[in-house]
C-alpha cells in the first residue's frame, strides 16, 4: 500500500530532494529547544497572546507590520511552536523552490544543488534563518508566485492573491511584486503599443484586483473594529518613517537621503537591465529583475540586520548556479557580476551583522550531551535571558489571570512568558519612541496603575513621566539582573 502512495513513489524518484528536506529538519532541530531569547520573536507572541484574549491589532496592542505574521504567532503560542510551523512553512518553500528550480535548469546538478544552497543559507543563523522573522515566512507565498508565473497554464490572479499574502506578512515583498509586473509589462512585450495591450488585458488586470483585494479588504476589516486609521498609519504610512529612522532624523535635501541613493540606483539598474535584455538569457531575465526588486526591498531601510537578506535569496541561489552554468553567455555572466557586486556594496556599506554558526550548534549538542546544564545553554545568549524568565515567573505567581503589566524595555519576552498583555499598546520601549507614543503610555499606566511595572536598567531612552508614576505610586520589590519590578504600593 506505501509503495503505491503518490508522495513515496515521488520522493523515490526525487531522492535528493528528499535528503534537502531532511536536512532542513536537521538545521532546525536546535531552534524548536531555544529559550525566549529574540525580541522581535516575542513582540509577535505579545501580539498574538493578546488577540486570543480577544484584542484587536492597532488598536489595543501595536507593532508596525501587516497583521498575518501575528496571527501565525497567535497560532503558535509558544517559541517552539512558532519555529516548528517555520519548519513545516518553509518546507514547502523549499519544494517549490526546487520546482521552480526546475523550471529553469535542465540539468538535474543545477536544479538539486541550487535548491541546496537555498534551503543552507535560509536555514542557518549566520542569516538568522533560524528564527521566526517576517522575511522568512513571505519570500514562500512569492516563491511560489513566481513559480506559477513560469508555468504554461501561468495563473497570474493566485500568484497576484500570493505576493497580496506575503505583503500581510511584511511590506518590502512589493519590490519583489513590482519586479515582475514590471518585467511583463515593460520587459516583454516589444514596443510601446503590446506594453499598452498587455496593461489592459485580462491577466494582468486579474493579477492587480488579486493582489489589491487582500490588502483592501484587511483595512476594510479594521475600519470596522475601529482600528482602520491606525492600522493605515502604523503598517502602512508610518512605515515610512520607522524605515528611515535607522538614519537619523537629522533633516537634510533629499538627494542626500540614504533612500533616495538607492531608489536612484534601483531605476538607473532596471534601465540597464532593459537596454540589455534582447542579449540576455529570456528564462533569467525576470528572476534579475526580481533579484533588484528583493535587493532594495532588503536594503530598505538600511538597517544592518541578516534577516532582511533572506528576501534576496531565491533569486540569488538561481543566479549564482546560472552564473556557473554554461548556458550563460557572457551578457549574462556581465550582468549578474553587476547585480552580485550592488549587493555586497549594500553588504558593506549598512554593515550587516553577521552570526557564526557553528558556536550556536556546537551550544546545543553540549545541551544535549549534557555538558552544559539548561542555565549554561541559555546563558550562550546572554544572562538577560535567565532573568527574563525569572522575572516573568514571579510576576506570574504574583498576578490573577487578567491583570496587565508594563514593561520599560525591549524585554516583550516578559509578556509572553508571564501570559500578561501590557498596559497601552506598546510592548517595547523603542516603539514608544519612534511612534511618540509617549503621553498615551503615561495616560494608560495612571488610569490603570498596574500591580507591577518592569524598569530594564539596559534601556537607555528616557520616560521622566514613568520615573515620577513610580516614585509617587510604587515601590521597588524584586530585582532580576537589569530587571527592576516594580510594585504597587
Amino acid at each position: 500500500m506505501i509503495k503505491n502512495n503518490f508522495i513515496f513513489k515521488f520522493f523515490c524518484k526525487n531522492k535528493f530532494l528528499l535528503c534537502i528536506l531532511l536536512l532542513n529538519l536537521i538545521l532546525r532541530i536546535p531552534s524548536f529547544f531555544e529559550p525566549n531569547r529574540y525580541a522581535d520573536e516575542d513582540i509577535y507572541l505579545s501580539l498574538g497572546q493578546s488577540l486570543r484574549k480577544g484584542q484587536v491589532f492597532y488598536r489595543d496592542i501595536h507593532d508596525n507590520k501587516p497583521p498575518l505574521l501575528y496571527v501565525i504567532a497567535a497560532m503558535a503560542g509558544s517559541v517552539s511552536a512558532f519555529r516548528f510551523i517555520l519548519f513545516l512553512w518553509h518546507s514547502v518553500n523549499i519544494y517549490f523552490f526546487w520546482l521552480l528550480a526546475k523550471k529553469l535548469f535542465s540539468s538535474s546538478f543545477f536544479y538539486n544543488f541550487s535548491t541546496l544552497f537555498f534551503t543552507v543559507l535560509s536555514t542557518i543563523p549566520m542569516m538568522e534563518g533560524n528564527i521566526a522573522n517576517g522575511e522568512i515566512f513571505m519570500i514562500m507565498p512569492a516563491t511560489i508566485a513566481v513559480f506559477l508565473i513560469f508555468t504554461k497554464q501561468k495563473n497570474f490572479a493566485l500568484a497576484g492573491l500570493l505576493f497580496a499574502i506575503a505583503f500581510l506578512l511584511k511590506i518590502p515583498i512589493i519590490f519583489d511584486f513590482f519586479a515582475i509586473f514590471l518585467f511583463f509589462l515593460v520587459f516583454k512585450p516589444k514596443n510601446i503599443k503590446t506594453s499598452i495591450q498587455t496593461l489592459f488585458s485580462p491577466k494582468i488586470i486579474f493579477m492587480l484586483l488579486a493582489f489589491a483585494f487582500p490588502i483592501v479588504l484587511s483595512i476594510v476589516y479594521y475600519y470596522l473594529l475601529g482600528a482602520g486609521e491606525p492600522y493605515v498609519k502604523a503598517a502602512l504610512m508610518q512605515n515610512v518613517g520607522y524605515l528611515s529612522s535607522w538614519e537619523g532624523g537629522v533633516s537634510r535635501p533629499i538627494y542626500q537621503s540614504g533612500l533616495f541613493q538607492r531608489l536612484v540606483i534601483f531605476i538607473v539598474s532596471i534601465v540597464l537591465l532593459f537596454s540589455f535584455k534582447k542579449r540576455l538569457n529570456q528564462k533569467f531575465l525576470p528572476i534579475s529583475l526580481w533579484f533588484l526588486g528583493a535587493l532594495f526591498g532588503s536594503f530598505l531601510s538600511g538597517r544592518p540586520y541578516p534577516h532582511y537578506l533572506i528576501e534576496v535569496l531565491p533569486p540569488f541561489c538561481l543566479l549564482f548556479f546560472f552564473l556557473l552554468s554554461a548556458k550563460s553567455k557572457i551578457t549574462d555572466r556581465l550582468i549578474i557580476v553587476f547585480l552580485f557586486s550592488l549587493m555586497a556594496l549594500g553588504i558593506h556599506q549598512y554593515k550587516f551583522w553577521n552570526y557564526q554558526n557553528w558556536p550556536y550548534y556546537k551550544n546545543f549538542i553540549q545541551y544535549v550531551l549534557k555538558t552544559k546544564n539548561k542555565q549554561e545553554y541559555w546563558n550562550f545568549w546572554g544572562d538577560y535571558v535567565t532573568n527574563n524568565f525569572q522575572t516573568a515567573q514571579y510576576i506570574k505567581k504574583n498576578t490573577s489571570k487578567n491583570d496587565k503589566i508594563f514593561v520599560w524595555g525591549t524585554e516583550p519576552s516578559i509578556y509572553v512568558m508571564s501570559q500578561k498583555s501590557p498596559v497601552g499598546r506598546y510592548t517595547v520601549a523603542y516603539h514608544v519612541a519612534d511612534f511618540n507614543g509617549f503621553d498615551e503610555t503615561i495616560r494608560k499606566i495612571k488610569i490603570s496603575l498596574p500591580k507591577f511595572i518592569v524598569y530594564c536598567q539596559n534601556n537607555k531612552i528616557p520616560f521622566p513621566q514613568l520615573d515620577s508614576v513610580l516614585s509617587d505610586y510604587y515601590y521597588l520589590n524584586q530585582i532580576f539582573g537589569n530587571n527592576l519590578v516594580f510594585r504597587l504600593r
